[in-house]
């Protein structure tokens, strides 16, 4: 059994955003701002899941109050544009709503509850193939 989950989910890296609530019928709603982002979260969660199930590692992969490291490392096109000099992603999206939206996505997978993470090493760098690779270990 591996010490760690570690997998790379093949899709565009979406940022977490800003949640906006609404009242329907006297209830309240909360959604995010960005349309792509469930898709994103739900890639990330069916890899991890997947991942667990190749290697039979029971769910969650922490245990509750167990302390988590997560490291992940977002690949972004590089757009046309921009000359060859530029070597890392300087500009949107925020590498801090990438990792949001992937420490969501392993909640109740990696973790209870994000509050168990203790350290997160997040970085977004250019490449030709859109992915997040992550790797969430027990702190020690």
């Amino acid at each position: 059994m591996p010490d760690r989950l570690a997998f790379t989910a093949y899709i565009k890296p979406e940022p977490q955003g800003s949640a906006r609530a609404f009242v329907i019928k006297g209830r309240a709603v909360v959604t995010s701002d960005n349309r792509k982002l469930k898709p994103f979260r739900s890639e990330v969660t069916r890899c991890a899941m997947s991942f667990c199930a190749e290697n039979d590692i029971a769910l969650p992969y922490a245990g509750k109050h167990e302390p988590v490291d997560v490291a992940m490392t977002f690949f972004l096109r590089r757009p046309e544009s921009l000359p060859k000099k530029h070597r890392y992603p300087a500009r949107k999206p925020d590498v801090d709503k990438l990792a949001r939206a992937v420490l969501d996505s392993l909640t109740g997978v990696a973790f209870h509850d994000d509050g168990q993470v203790v350290q997160i090493v997040a970085s977004k760098q250019y490449d030709g193939v859109e992915r997040v690779a992550i790797t969430v270990m027990k702190s020690v």
